[in-house]
């Protein structure tokens, strides 16, 4: 991955967990890309690593809900 791709996921990831948070809810889109970056065969970088624990600590107090 060069440094334009790992610019654009990171930029990427960075609107989905704003839009999250924003809508204090997370849709099946948003969980996709959120699994998708999980997956990913790259590495994650530590900011990348912490809006993900940063949605999973929201969602697990209850202050995100999850849309079908």
């Amino acid at each position: 991955m060069n440094k334009f791709q790992a610019k654009a996921r990171t930029n990427s990831l960075e609107l989905v967990v704003s839009n999250i948070f924003a809508a204090r809810k997370i849709s099946a889109s948003d969980r996709q890309r959120l699994r998708m970056a999980l997956c990913s065969p790259h590495l994650l970088s530590t900011t990348e690593q912490n809006q993900i624990k940063q949605v999973y600590e929201e969602l697990m107090a209850g202050r995100i809900s999850i849309v079908k």
